[in-house]
């Protein structure tokens, strides 16, 4: 969201953001919302296929997440966008426990501190963006969407921010800065969240993923309720 460093900032919180800080998975709650207003039958039904068999077939989420974005393809980066603020509104309205506020309480302690948030997620900007708003956090590693005359090509560029592209993006971002990994914190809720939280000094799990309970336990990391 914003390549500018962060002046005097000794350390950042690297936060995942789907079932870690918000109660959703905002990629397919933000493409039921898309195709809501922007109703295409044959497509969605052919989303819908794909991805549950890809899911049957627990297919590697760095494949899921390729597959996803090739929907967009053709889709306008105006029009995703817009439809993303609309969205976002929705949810505000409609959910009533959307955010997980004791891991956003973790958020505004490092924020108080000065130790800098940053949004790290395998969804893509414009989901990620009214949140960010939000609370105040203006920098988002996530999905870029390849884009060619202000339309998206359905292809992503790297990294790609599931797994240990997260990894990749959070030493990337801290390349830039003299900040060391070890004073950083991070916190995910999933075991693909994993390599993120290898990467910093102080990690941390938030209760409610796969896997990643069980691997905190063994290695003594924290786990937080999100609630």
């Amino acid at each position: 969201m914003s390549d500018m460093l962060d002046a005097g900032a000794e350390s950042y919180a690297f936060f995942d953001v789907d079932d870690t800080l918000i109660n959703v998975k905002s990629m397919f709650s933000f493409q039921d919302y898309w195709y809501s207003v922007m109703p295409n039958p044959e497509e969605q039904d052919a989303f819908a296929s794909e991805m549950r068999r890809l899911r049957d077939e627990n297919a590697a989420w760095e494949i899921l997440n390729r597959r996803y974005y090739s929907y967009f393809a053709g889709r306008t980066v105006l029009q995703v966008a817009d439809c993303a603020e609309q969205w976002f509104q929705n949810l505000e309205r409609t959910v009533d426990d959307l955010f997980h506020t004791a891991i956003i309480e973790k958020l505004k302690e490092h924020q108080d501190k000065g130790e800098v948030p940053v949004f790290v997620s395998g969804s893509f900007p414009a989901v990620l963006i009214p949140s960010a708003r939000r609370f105040g956090v203006k920098h988002i590693l996530a999905t870029t969407m390849e884009v060619v005359e202000g339309r998206y090509t359905g292809e992503i560029l790297p990294p790609q921010t599931i797994g240990a592209g997260k990894a990749e993006a959070v030493a990337s971002f801290l390349a830039k800065t003299q900040v060391s990994a070890q004073a950083c914190y991070a916190y995910g809720d999933d075991i693909s969240d994993l390599p993120m939280l290898e990467a910093v000094g102080h990690p941390f799990v938030v209760s409610g993923g796969r896997g990643l309970e069980d691997h905190a336990r063994k290695v003594g990391w924290p786990v937080l309720a999100p609630r």
